[in-house]
């Protein structure tokens, strides 16, 4: 039983709103309506002088014990609803933030959490009622395709996921291809960038995020997106159809360092290489698909965190001077910290054909 005020229904609404107002309801219990009347829970006792207020509103008002139904209250973090399920070193180890892709999230769970893995994963679906599946990391992104395992721990047994960026849609079968939610602001950030009538090359492009989001919010004329995972081109293919830019990203199967020489030598105006470990092997690829009057490459590198520009401005340089080019970065950004020595970071370096002194801005 629960202490509830009981009125009679005409007079239900003013009563309501004045048990809110002075923090009397109590919004863990269901209202009930039964014996011609409505029985609202409460946190505590109306004081004399609430309850002589509530009589002038509600002249019915009474306070009663009634049986009422607990509601189920969404617990508003991942920390809050393991708070009682975890011990206080468990809760320490814990780490809270996750991706999400679509319906489907994408958890690390420590080793020292290895066995609680499954309670973890029903307390996100809990937090979260967008979220339908839930994995953990199983490995760390490898091969030649970058591809990371995950596990099922949670919910529907369903890798394929349905993701929604800009305004733009995208199928990601998550366990056979690279894919990260975390370079959004990336993507509207350089495609803001992008002139009427430009010619892109998106290498590495996986599902199609860059390529995609530039045709869908940018002028551009084409782009080219180079990916080598034939699982992600095939994903890239579908993406192109259900967004309606197959007439301005054509996809392209392939190594970049094959696919540049043969097939976009001289043609693009820009150049997007988000590939943050590795990307340096393919600076000279990028330079030479860029158009003889130059252009610009935007250059992801996980780098020093004392020192970020450095080495990616000395690779870029070097390139430079084997094509005998002139470069200027035009701006840098740490886009993410990676590790507590690493960030990744971003260059926006111009391309010329005639020499000219390597400006640096942030």
């Amino acid at each position: 039983m629960s202490i509830c005020l009981q009125v009679v229904p005409s007079e239900a609404q003013k009563a309501i709103v004045f048990l809110k107002e002075n923090g009397l309801f109590d919004g863990n219990l269901k209202p009930a309506h039964a014996a011609g009347a409505v029985f609202f829970p409460l946190a505590r006792r109306p004081s004399q002088a609430q309850a002589k207020k509530l009589k002038s509103l509600a002249p019915s008002a009474k306070t009663v014990q009634w049986k009422l139904e607990r509601l189920h209250v969404r617990p508003r973090s991942l920390e809050e609803a393991l708070e009682r399920k975890l011990s206080p070193a468990e809760r320490k180890a814990l780490i809270g933030s996750f991706d999400t892709v679509g319906s489907l999230a994408v958890i690390e769970v420590p080793d020292a959490l290895k066995k609680k893995a499954g309670l973890i994963g029903r307390a996100l679906l809990e937090v979260n009622a967008a979220l339908e599946s839930v994995y953990q990391i199983a490995s760390a992104h490898k091969g030649k395709f970058r591809v990371q395992k995950i596990s099922w721990l949670a919910g529907k047994k369903q890798k394929r996921a349905h993701y929604k960026e800009a305004g733009c849609e995208f199928v990601v079968d998550l366990d056979k291809v690279f894919f990260s939610p975390r370079l959004s602001g990336e993507r509207l950030r350089i495609a803001q960038l992008i002139q009427p009538g430009e010619v892109v090359g998106a290498f590495f492009a996986g599902v199609g995020p860059f390529p995609i989001l530039f045709a869908r919010h940018s002028p551009m004329a084409k782009a080219y997106a180079v990916e080598l995972n034939p699982t992600a081109v095939k994903n890239l293919k579908e993406n192109i159809r259900l967004n309606h830019v197959e007439d301005r990203v054509e996809p392209i199967l392939g190594d970049v360092n094959k696919v540049v020489p043969k097939r976009l030598r001289g043609l693009c105006d820009r150049v997007v290489m988000p590939l943050p470990h590795g990307g340096e092997d393919f600076l000279e690829a990028a330079f030479l698909a860029l158009k003889p009057a130059g252009g610009f490459i935007h250059f992801y590198q996980f780098t020093d965190k004392q020192n970020p520009l450095a080495e990616p401005l000395r690779r870029v340089e070097a390139v430079a001077r084997k094509f005998g080019r002139s470069v200027e970065v035009r701006a840098w950004r740490v886009v993410r910290s990676f590790s507590p020595v690493k960030v990744q970071v971003v260059l926006d370096v111009e391309v010329r054909a005639k020499p000219n002194n390597l400006g640096k801005n942030k």
